[in-house]
């Protein structure tokens, strides 16, 4: 829907300037204004690029200000759609700079710019803020510009403020009543404000307004189609019909869009896990949004900062970029002289060896795996946390933001909950190194099921603070002791009540203990009302890095290292097929 929006801003500017090229006798500018017109849509940003400032140069020396600074939007529209954010950011800000220099007046083009840019991004706040400087800035009799700030922030609060959205559609849809353009986009919104509003009514009347426009209309185009039809299917109660639309490939909706409207489809169909797995990916997806953007500032920085030292100090750098290149060069034979020799060592070692070399060799190839496989999923769960405090700290040192109390605050807050975040990873690592350096554990404790097993319960209340119900239930006399390893003991049994608490959204938990009297040996269990495993997993979730939510946060260690320490120990760690209103893990250990 944003896309499509964006799209649409962009080709009224377009159409503005069009109209000024069929009156040019100057068949050099109307050539050139054709070819920007068709590069619009071509992957080629270095000719587009080109043919843009050509043609601002022709607008500039003609004294056209306007059609100068339309065909200077269009550049910054085009940089968005083509994900150049912070390039987009900051070609608006010079824009807007330059025109006040001019006491140019038409500002609310750039706050609309500026406003689109950020709605792409999913940063709700600055996105609005843009929008409302725009519709400040804007002349009252400029109803163009009117309508397509009017379409904007209806589109934009349709999530959020719905009854708000409402309004500021209504005033677009009176605006556009003769212009069948604007009039589509207007039963378009109105038709995704109802669907978030969940009223039927409505949405019938934007439906209808919808058909009608389309059937006195047909040649604009199908915008709005796939959306309309969405809605419908939810309204009919079809939702797996409102899914599968959600999933064409379709300019109807953007990514974020897509989330938010599963969430609610979710919602209305009582799944709660679903809702909340989207409402995960969703956040995920804008933090992957950000990051783009806080990379893409870094780089453009790093090149503006390269370029300056470039021109500074020209000859000193060319000297060192050459001596580097030699040093690169002279390194890479020697990295590919000691490659080819311990190759041809390595081959005729490996002719003479047996069997057991095939199996070391295996091994080795097994190692390279895991530790491929440990820096991705390491990475992956440090990449979010870090970027969430790389752009806080980067907002908060720029003196350029006028940051209140409270914003500032919450950024700290975000901050410190980050970087113990990434604290709690680290110790999981070291905790990890440890255990699994470890051949054998001293069963040196003894230790009274009842006391301990309490002591467990208490500790996992401090994390919980009485938002699960969590019981203990024993069917062994309270004096009972058994020989073992506390610190390992209460390591495993920390991290299966731990995990049932991830996932349980709500309910209870049950530590509960017994003895194996046909085996002998002590069983606890730890049962939990949540969302359960599949058969299928009941196995691999034991597996190192293997989780079956990927969206979860964490390494996909815990299992694997409590099946490890229980093995140490004597005993062993499963889950039990047989419950199926939740997960319940079995760790029996000798008494």
């Amino acid at each position: 829907m944003k896309q499509r929006l964006l799209f649409f801003s962009l080709m009224l500017f377009l159409f503005t300037g069009a109209m000024a090229v069929k009156e040019q006798k100057d068949t050099a500018f109307a050539n050139l204004y054709r070819r920007y017109f068709e590069l619009y849509t071509d992957s080629n940003e270095a000719a587009f690029l080109d043919a843009s400032e050509k043609l601002k140069e022709y607008y500039l020396q003609a004294q056209k200000s306007d059609s100068y600074y339309k065909v200077w939007l269009n550049e910054i529209l085009y940089d968005t759609k083509c994900g150049k954010t912070y390039r987009a950011i900051k070609k608006a800000n010079f824009m807007l700079e330059e025109m006040k220099q001019k006491n140019e007046k038409h500002y609310d083009i750039v706050y609309s710019a500026l406003g689109n840019i950020y709605d792409m991004r999913g940063n709700y706040r600055m996105a609005n803020k843009y929008f409302q400087e725009a519709l400040k800035n804007c002349a009252p009799n400029d109803t163009s510009a009117l309508m397509g700030i009017y379409s904007r922030i209806a589109s934009l609060q349709a999530h959020r403020e719905p009854l708000k959205a409402w309004e500021t559609n209504e005033r677009l849809g009176k605006m556009s009543v003769n212009i069948p353009e604007y009039y589509k986009v207007y039963t378009v919104i109105k038709g995704e404000i109802a669907f978030y509003l969940y009223d039927k009514k409505r949405f019938d009347e934007a439906y209808q307004q919808y058909l009608d426009i389309s059937k006195d209309h047909p040649l604009i185009d199908a915008f709005g189609k796939d959306m309309m039809e969405m809605v419908k299917a939810t309204f009919d109660g079809n939702y797996d019909k409102a899914l599968k639309t959600l999933s064409k490939e379709s300019t109807d909706f953007d990514a974020l869009d897509r989330c938010d409207m599963r969430i609610k489809i979710y919602e209305l169909m009582g799944n709660r896990e679903m809702a909340l797995l989207e409402v995960s990916k969703r956040r995920d997806l804008r933090d992957s949004l950000n990051s783009d953007m806080l990379f893409e500032s870094i780089n453009e920085i790093n090149a503006e900062m390269g370029i300056y030292k470039i021109q500074e100090q020209a000859d000193r750098k060319q000297k060192l970029l050459l001596s580097a290149v030699i040093l690169l060069l002279l390194a890479a034979l020697s990295l590919v002289i000691w490659r080819h020799l311990t190759r041809r060592g390595y081959q005729k070692r490996l002719l003479k060896q047996n069997k057991e070399l095939e199996i070391a060799l295996d091994r080795a190839q097994e190692s390279d795996r895991m530790k491929t496989s440990f820096i991705e999923h390491v990475s992956h769960e440090i990449r979010t946390p870090l970027n969430i405090i790389t752009g806080f700290v980067q907002i908060i040192s720029n003196s350029d933001y006028q940051l209140k109390e409270s914003e500032r605050n919450m950024m700290l807050n975000d901050i410190s909950k980050n970087t113990a975040e990434i604290t709690n990873i680290v110790n999981e690592l070291l905790e990890m190194a440890e255990d699994e350096s470890k051949e054998h554990y001293e069963l040196n404790d003894d230790i009274n099921v009842d006391k301990f097993c309490q002591g467990i319960i208490a500790q996992a209340e401090l994390i919980n603070n009485g938002y699960l119900k969590l019981t203990y239930s024993s069917l062994m006399d309270k004096g009972y002791t058994f020989r073992s390893n506390r610190q390992a003991v209460n390591k495993i049994l920390g991290q299966l009540i731990k995990n049932a608490m991830k996932f349980t959204p709500q309910g209870a938990i049950e530590l509960k203990v017994r003895e194996r009297v046909a085996n002998g040996g002590i069983e606890f269990s730890v049962t939990d009302t949540g969302i359960g495993i599949e058969k299928e997993y009941h196995e691999k979730i034991f597996e190192r890095f293997f989780k079956v939510n990927t969206f979860e946060q964490g390494l996909g260690l815990g299992l694997t290292m409590s099946r490890k320490i229980a093995k140490l120990l004597g005993g062993s760690l499963d889950i039990d097929p047989s419950y199926k209103k939740g997960a319940r893990f079995l760790l029996v250990l000798p008494s």
